[in-house]
Formats: C-alpha cells, structure tokens, sequence
C-alpha cells in the first residue's frame, strides 16, 4: 500500500499533488528500550488455584505465567533485558539454575533439570516495536487493516490484543450501519486511524528508558496521584487507571491528560513564583528590620528550617530512656571494623557482665 500510494503520488503534477490527501505510511518507532523473552512450560501443583496469572519481579528479569488449561499447565514468559548473559541461546544452565533457586524459588521449584537445560539452549525472541500505520486503514473497497497490522504495541498491558478486539467490534458496527461495503470501509479508517496512532504513542511513553522514562511515565504518575488527590474533581487519575476506564477511547485519555499537564504545570508555575517574590519580599523586610545584609539574612533562615531537623536527632540522643540497641539500630556504617575492635568490645562486654553480677 505504501509503495502503490508513493507511486501514484509520483505520477501527479505537482499542482494536483498539494491537494491530494496524504500517502499510507508505517510509522515505525526505533527500539529504545528492546527486551527479550523466552517461554518456558511450567506445571503447577494441585494446591496452587489454576485460574490466575502469577507473575515476579527482579532487579533482572521478570517472570509472567499464564494458564494453558484447566489442569495446571501453564505457559511462562521469562523476561530479560537485551545484553543480559541469560538472554543468548546456549546459556549456562546451572547459572540459570542458581539464579532461580535465589531470586525465584517459586517457580524454580517447578522446573525440573531436563527443562532447565532447554530453557538455557533456546533461542531468544523480540518483543515487538511500536508502530502504526495510517492516516488510512482500509485499501479499495473490500480491505481494511486491523489488529497488529495497524497498531503494534508491546504486551504490557494489554493494549494491543484489546485493540484488535475492539477494532474487530468496530468493523462489525460499521457493516451494519452503512448501505456497502466501500462506506464500511472508510468509516472504518474515520472512528479507527487516529485511535491507531494515538494507542501507540501512548504505550510508547510508558515504555522509555532511564531518565527519559522517568520524564514520560513516573513523573507524570506522581504527579497526577498528588492533584487527583487533592483535586479529584479538576483533575483525572493517573494515565493507567484512565486506560482502565469504560467508556473512553485513547484520544479521550490523551486530551484529558494533556489538559491535567497543562493545569498542573500553571499550579506548578504560579506556586514557585509566588514562593519565590514572598521569600524575596520577607528577605528585604528582615534585612531593614535588623540593619543586617541580604545574605546574612538568607543563612539564618536556613538555619532556622534545618534547625527541626537537627533538634528531632538530637532529642532521640538525649532520651534517658535510649538503650544501646537503638542507637546501634540507627547507624548506617559498621561499628566494628577490625580485629582489634572487636576485642576491645568483647572485653568491654565481660567488663560490663562482671560489674553488673
């Protein structure tokens, strides 16, 4: 389709040319934050329900097992990050072993040693990269593309199967209200192309990495848990539980988040500029009160908001009450380094037994 449209464009004058509507084109997204998965085949015990998803996290890879059937047998995704030892075909077996025994003994249990071996020579695969197609997604009078083929997400929260599903609702709506299939097809493209595009710049910012990651996806969470909680009838819950949300397509949840950004940033704004014009003025007024210099004036309010901080540690020190035990508790850095440390406290301890006998 693209490359019929580029050819069909190519042959135009250039006067007609600036008045036809836009090409079909595949919007493909590089991978940033690629991950890597392989599925390993997992029996559950009877004393486990087989009707949920059981999944775990680790700081290295995740694990999601979903059930096949009824009796217990389950398919598991082992999730790692490219670059990862575990994440090549013919890995070790045994460190794989010995990662599981550690980081999830749940489900090492459940793998015997013959799979383990399997699991370790298996061949990664991809997760997909984001993409969609558009601004059109239908072709003639009798084609529409739908599903994976115009909107390609990663699974993390369901999207993209969900999508598929509700394009498939759509295009059954449409057949029923249009008089053929030429108008189903183009009403199609109308109520399912800009959704196409928005599902997967949406998912697409949940899924950035590092810093901005951060920017895209955390900041924004909390952010919208803050004002949705001090205003929940200004401002809308976070973009997560939107998506959750009957009766809102991906546009409804991209306007209304743009609308809460926007807000939240003027709240932001306003806050630290009157914060800052109020730290100057009371700055100047302190300074001719007391004939001292602006910057002896900003140290001792400094000063002063420290000054809680230090009094609640010293307070903790001072109360009569305090046992060894508490402070021990509190303090980050080892307390015993050396040999000779240690003897030094062992004879404080008989020390201490002798005089307390």
């Amino acid at each position: 389709m693209q490359s019929s449209d580029e050819a069909a464009r190519q042959a135009m004058n250039p006067v007609r040319r600036l008045f036809t509507k836009k090409r079909f084109q595949v919007t493909r997204y590089e991978d940033d934050n690629q991950r890597i998965y392989k599925t390993i085949p997992l029996a559950l015990p009877e004393d486990w329900r087989h009707d949920l998803n059981y999944s775990a996290r680790t700081n290295r890879f995740n694990i999601d097992a979903l059930p096949a059937d009824d009796k217990g047998n389950y398919c598991g995704v082992l999730l790692l990050k490219k670059g990862d030892a575990l994440a090549e075909a013919n890995t070790d077996a045994k460190e794989l072993r010995a990662f599981f025994d550690e980081s999830l003994p749940q489900f090492g249990a459940l793998i015997n040693e013959e799979q383990m071996e399997q699991i370790a020579k298996k061949p990664p695969s991809f997760l997909p990269s984001f993409r969609f197609v558009g601004p059109r997604l239908h072709q003639g009078d009798r084609t529409v593309i739908l599903g994976d083929c115009a909107h390609t997400v990663k699974p993390y929260f369901g999207l993209g199967a969900n999508s598929a599903l509700e394009d498939v609702s759509v295009l059954g709506d449409v057949l029923k209200e249009t008089p053929n299939t030429s108008s189903a097809v183009q009403e199609f493209t109308k109520r399912r192309a800009k959704e196409s595009e928005v599902l997967v710049k949406i998912s697409r910012g949940l899924d950035r990495p590092g810093l901005l990651g951060f920017a895209t996806f955390v900041f924004p969470l909390i952010l919208d848990s803050i004002f949705n909680k001090l205003a929940p009838q200004i401002f809308a819950p976070n973009i997560i539980s939107m998506l959750q949300r009957d009766g809102l397509d991906f546009r409804d949840v991209q306007n209304r988040k743009r609308m809460d950004r926007a807000g939240q940033m003027t709240v932001l704004a306003t806050g630290f500029y009157g914060a800052g014009v109020a730290a100057r003025t009371l700055i100047r007024v302190l300074a001719r009160v007391t004939g001292r210099g602006n910057t002896t004036i900003v140290g001792g309010l400094l000063t002063l908001a420290a000054l809680p901080t230090v009094l609640k540690k010293a307070l903790f020190y001072l109360n009569p009450n305090l046992a060894p035990a508490d402070v021990l508790g509190k303090t980050k850095s080892k307390v015993l380094d050396t040999e000779k440390d240690l003897l030094l406290s062992d004879k404080s301890k008989k020390a201490s037994t002798s005089t307390t006998v």
